[in-house]
């Protein structure tokens, strides 16, 4: 009976994993930019939803544009829907900040640095020998030696 115990831990532990693998995949995809194909900085609309990076953006219309014509266009990455505007200005303003993408970005941002950090500093403590432990008469963590 034990070893069923065991076994049913070990498949749910995979598949917390794997499902966080999933989510962490997921949310990459949502938030790479279809131009640089990173995580984007600086989440930017076109006036059809899709979101690039801000920097993406205006060096894919000053490299996709001919200079020679006084109109200017250009086709969504996605899409391919043409954009009209009139000046490189112009197009600068009709970009739109998508919040909630920029808020996302930010907050894996924060959470990779704080998880990078905790790693760190377990990897400092246990380089010396310690580990942290919270004292059950106290209630705070205190920095134990290993025996």
């Amino acid at each position: 009976m034990a070893s069923n115990y065991t076994n049913s831990d070990s498949t749910e532990n995979i598949t917390e994993t794997s499902s966080s693998t999933t989510k962490d995949d997921f949310l990459n995809e949502i938030l790479m930019c279809g131009i640089c194909l990173s995580r984007m900085s600086s989440p930017y609309c076109l006036p059809r939803a899709h979101s690039f990076c801000r920097s993406c953006l205006l060096d894919y219309v000053q490299n996709n544009n001919n200079t020679s014509t006084s109109i200017y266009f250009i086709l969504c990455p996605y899409c391919k829907y043409q954009f009209n505007f009139r000046s490189f200005e112009h197009f600068e303003s009709i970009l739109i900040i998508n919040p909630v993408l920029k808020q996302l970005c930010e907050a894996l941002d924060t959470s990779k640095i704080n998880s990078d950090q905790q790693q760190q500093q377990q990897q400092q403590s246990q380089s010396y020998g310690l580990y942290r432990a919270r004292c059950h008469t106290c209630c705070l963590l205190k920095m134990l030696k290993n025996m």
